[in-house]
């Protein structure tokens, strides 16, 4: 029931944001805990599903450590330097809370597909 919940809300903020040309993923890496690998998975199967009804798909997956590096310039930053790169990138002040960390990451991970991507400029990593 959970990922047709997951299935359902995903078709309808696709459905909302119509015209999209790209749909980043964050790559899970495997983890021991294989009873959270499925439920990672099992909500990628129900958004990939609701995607599928609208003939898209995930267009870019990109690796936590990647993700970190193009941010931060360590593919090992913590989630407080990430946020604060965040923070920079998009010139919020440093005193800008992010409601969860699950915020901050999502920003990232979209983050550093432009830039990447070259389509905005990350600006200096280390500072």
């Amino acid at each position: 029931m959970r990922y047709e919940v997951i299935e359902a809300h995903a078709l309808l903020f696709f459905r909302k944001h119509s015209g999209l040309t790209t749909i980043v993923r964050e790559i899970w890496p495997p983890s021991r805990n294989f009873a959270q690998n499925d439920k990672v998975h099992g909500a990628w199967s129900a958004v990939d599903r609701a995607l599928s009804r609208l003939g898209l798909e995930v267009t870019v997956n990109l690796a936590p450590p990647t993700v970190k590096k193009t941010l931060c310039g360590s593919g090992s930053a913590d989630k407080k330097e990430v946020a604060a790169a965040v923070r920079r990138i998009c010139r919020l002040p440093d005193d800008y809370k992010f409601a969860t960390d699950d915020e901050s990451d999502a920003a990232a991970i979209v983050l550093a597909h432009l830039i990447r991507e070259n389509l905005i400029d990350g600006g200096n990593v280390n500072g």
